[in-house]
């Protein structure tokens, strides 16, 4: 905290003392250059703590922000890639991050974390205490002041550590006062004690919300002599109006598999990168076609040879809690629309051989009490690519014309409702026969 300081007190010490002993006295001006000294690093420690302050409140801020890497040598300027990120962040270091195709959700000592490639799983860990740490050690280099403000540790001289990690030894040691697109900021100045390093944050005095950010390292193992590393960060801020609910920072992941780390969260199929591209089917379309292995064993079934009768295409998972919920519903349409309607269960997206994932289908429908539903196996998940299913349960309803009646994407009453009002359009209960005339 008084390295600068106490560096500068070494430097005046001998010519203090040569004083004295000239003239029994401390100079007047190196007093007071010690005392400025001083009082510059106190107003910056003080600017710091306010602005941690302002970002683990309840009300907390919101931030859009980019990152910019450079290289300097000379005149010479040379920008990198641009990384782009978004945060909610509130008290009990609560937040919301959009970083690299990843959201992540931090809460309650937890980090759930999902990737925009795939919909249908997630990750779940411990913060470990520290989540500022847990996400620099799945992402390295993260260059955005704000993380460490609203996620790092409690004493904020560790805070200046996180500030930007590829510069941790600075620390405050003034306000400055600059214009930037004709609006006045402060700014935090922050350095290392041999000046290699130095981080200038620009914040608004009157709320305290960092809008730009200016790291610099000037030598080191990764810098040429003569020339500097450089992260420009840029940033729109803003306090909510209204105070974030825990409601904000949690994810259902009942529809989702759990995976064991970031790398399994994407997505990497070639494919599944061209249909993200691709518009969903909807009612109207033509069905594709699906013709898979029944559970249970007895060769394939066929969706075309389910015509003329309607059918109920549900795509659903062991592990998916919404699709479990729903299976008591599709038995009573199986029940109450037989002979008119069929309904099939499609189980998809799961791992281990058959034998292990009929198992696992057995034991659910069972605990279920519909073991009399049936269904068929969509081993390696082509099925659900060629029926653009992005998340589950997805159930679809085919009429006897072949083409998609209607589709639903998770499971209520509401959907429920709406499939059976559908089914009831399509096939409507047949007409009881007229009793024979009495003979006269």
């Amino acid at each position: 905290m008084y390295r600068i300081l106490i560096a500068a007190l070494v430097f005046v010490a001998p010519r203090t003392l040569h004083a004295q002993e000239q003239q029994g006295a401390t100079e007047p001006a190196v007093v007071l250059a010690i005392a400025d000294v001083q009082a510059d690093r106190e107003r910056a420690e003080a600017s710091l703590k306010a602005i941690i302050a302002t970002y683990r409140s309840a009300r907390g801020v919101d931030v859009a922000t980019k990152a910019t890497p450079a290289a300097r040598k000379g005149d010479q300027e040379a920008d990198g890639a641009t990384v782009s990120a978004s945060f909610r962040f509130a008290s009990d270091r609560r937040a919301q991050i959009k970083l690299r195709d990843y959201a992540l959700l931090i809460a309650g000592g937890k980090i759930v974390a999902t990737h925009e490639s795939n919909a249908l799983t997630y990750l779940e860990i411990s913060d470990n205490g520290s989540p500022y740490y847990q996400l620099f050690n799945a992402f390295q280099a993260l260059p955005f002041p704000e993380l460490a403000l609203a996620l790092g540790e409690d004493d904020p001289l560790e805070v200046c550590m996180q500030l930007m990690p590829q510069i941790p030894n600075v620390v405050p040691i003034r306000v400055d006062t600059e214009e930037t697109d004709g609006q006045v900021y402060d700014v935090l100045v922050l350095a290392s004690d041999d000046g290699s390093e130095e981080l200038r944050l620009s914040f608004d005095p009157d709320t305290n919300v960092v809008e730009f950010a200016r790291g610099v390292l000037r030598s080191g193992p990764n810098v040429e002599p003569g020339s500097e590393l450089i992260w420009k960060v840029a940033s729109k801020s803003s306090i909510p109006k209204v105070e974030p609910t825990d409601a904000d920072f949690a994810l259902d992941v009942s529809s989702r598999q759990k995976v064991d780390g970031l790398a399994a969260l994407i997505d990497r199929r070639k494919e599944a990168i061209e249909d993200k591209s691709v518009e969903a089917l909807k009612a109207g379309d033509p069905a594709p076609e699906l013709v898979l292995p029944r559970v249970g064993g007895g060769g394939d079934w066929s969706l075309a040879a389910a015509r003329p009768r309607p059918v109920v295409v549900d795509f659903w998972a062991t592990w998916c809690g919404p699709c479990i919920g729903a299976l008591p519903e599709l038995a009573k349409l199986a029940t109450e629309f037989e002979g008119r309607a069929d309904v099939m269960l499609v189980n998809t997206g799961e791992q281990g051989s058959r034998e292990e994932r009929e198992l696992r289908i057995a034991e659910v429908l069972k605990k279920r009490g519909v073991s009399s539903l049936p269904g068929v196996l969509d081993l390696d998940s082509m099925a659900s690519r060629r029926w653009l299913v992005r998340a589950f349960p997805t159930t679809f309803l085919v009429g006897p014309d072949g083409k998609i009646a209607g589709v639903w994407v998770g499971s209520s009453p509401r959907s429920q409702q709406e499939l059976r009002e559908k089914l009831e359009q399509l096939c409507p209960k047949r007409d009881a026969p007229a009793a024979p005339a009495a003979s006269k």
